[in-house]
């Protein structure tokens, strides 16, 4: 059978998953996407695009088993229904041999182009599933794989659980912002040559009515790639400044670190807004580091070097959190204006135990210094590392040996009447 119509598809699918729940034979749903197709549609044109998704899906068609059906479904998708599945495994093993075929540079003219597919797969394991059913299964697969970075991935209960989970907390967090439900905890952050508090780092703090503590990475997750990224980071921002003005009044200067997320940096009324804010609350910038993930930094890195470049030149300074993480180069960490990085716990936790993880560390401590950049080593937990980090010259240090994040009254008391220095 050819390749057919997204309309002769439906058709002819849905009589196929009739039939069958007579004759109780087995099928299984594909949806195969192109993450890159977006971005050729700028650079070959929509026409060119179009018939590079023909001859992708003939090539599919080909790979398949010869009652197999195959259809383009919207611009960047493939669906396939396979029939006649002698096991469930089988659906898999297709999945498999689509990979491979896909996997292979796209020849265009004298150009080979690299098509970066993932698969979502959907089994009629009950034998009664509809069409529709099978394609919202598989379609959920499908997200979930390019979520996870993974090439194919099947549809089970959790991964339905797992999504609509993820629409009632965005919907929960949107109401949240708005009615001001979420809070702030400050994590201290000591300076190794004296002790004493110089900064905290800001972290969101979620108490959901039926789902209790949500995590700050879980919030994140929810919020990333939509409209509530840039809200959820404002809201952040004008709590901080609001509460930085409460300690300021109480006679204290303690800098305050807010995460920044891609989403963020790439909003061309950001800057805007925050230095709406800075008037709004009187606080100068200097109080605020703004620290970005090394892959948010790499990442449409063209894109927010302008940015960072922005915030720099108001005054606040910038850091790179979870440095060692990510896929960073010398010659763009030149390139951007960091004050500071902060080294990733992966590394720290272990250093005392692992030698490589301390001489990573080290090497760490000392390049950042060659850049006159100051350090901070995050989820320090016990004296041993302290006095390692204290001894290869870090400048600061964050976890809880010297404190949990707490609440702003807690955080103020803390540095009016602080723990004993470390030694």
């Amino acid at each position: 059978m050819p390749v057919l119509t997204y309309q002769d598809f439906l058709q002819v699918a849905a009589h196929k998953l009739s039939n069958s729940h007579h004759s109780n034979s087995r099928h299984a749903v594909l949806i195969v996407s192109f993450e890159r197709f977006p971005a050729l549609d700028g650079i070959l044109g929509f026409t060119t695009v179009d018939k590079i998704m023909q001859q992708l899906s003939e090539q599919l068609k080909n790979a398949l088993n010869l009652e197999d059906l195959v259809s383009i479904a919207g611009r960047y998708q493939i669906s396939c229904l396979l029939v006649d599945l002698l096991t469930n495994a089988h659906a898999m093993l297709a999945a498999h041999k689509i990979l491979r075929t896909l996997t292979l540079p796209f020849t265009l003219g004298k150009q080979k182009i690299m098509l970066a597919p993932c698969i979502g797969v959907a089994l009629d394991c009950e034998r009664n599933s509809t069409l529709d059913q099978l394609m919202r299964n598989a379609s959920l697969a499908m997200h979930e794989a390019r979520q996870e970075k993974e090439l194919i991935k099947l549809f089970t209960e959790k991964t339905e659980d797992s999504t609509f989970s993820q629409i009632d907390l965005w919907s929960d967090l949107s109401n949240a912002i708005e009615t001001g439900e979420l809070h702030l905890g400050y994590q201290p952050q000591v300076n190794v040559t004296n002790g004493k508090i110089e900064s905290t780092e800001a972290l969101l703090r979620w108490i959901h009515p039926q789902h209790g503590s949500i995590r700050t990475d879980k919030l994140i997750e929810v919020a990333e790639g939509t409209i509530l990224m840039s809200k959820l980071t404002l809201c952040v921002f004008h709590t901080v400044l609001r509460e930085l003005s409460s300690y300021r009044s109480a006679g204290l200067n303690v800098g305050v670190s807010i995460n920044f997320s891609a989403d963020d940096l790439r909003d061309p009324e950001l800057t805007e807004l925050i230095a709406q804010g800075l008037s709004i609350w009187n606080i100068p910038p200097s109080n605020i580091t703004i620290e970005v993930t090394e892959t948010t930094v790499m990442n449409n890195h063209a894109h927010i070097l302008d940015t960072l470049y922005s915030l720099k030149d108001m005054g606040f300074k910038l850091s790179m959190d979870d440095f060692g993480t990510g896929y960073s180069s010398m010659a763009r960490i030149l390139e951007l204006p960091l004050d500071e990085i902060k080294i990733d716990k992966i590394f720290v936790r272990h250093m005392t135990t692992h030698h490589k993880h301390e001489r990573i560390v080290d090497s760490m401590i000392n390049l950042a210094h060659r850049l006159n950049l100051t350090v901070v080593a995050e989820g320090v937990e016990d004296t041993e590392t302290y006095k390692r980090l204290k001894a290869l010259g870090c400048d600061v240090i964050q976890g809880y040996l010297v404190g949990k994040a707490m609440p702003l009254a807690d955080l103020i008391r803390t540095i009016k009447h602080p723990p004993p220095k470390l030694a």
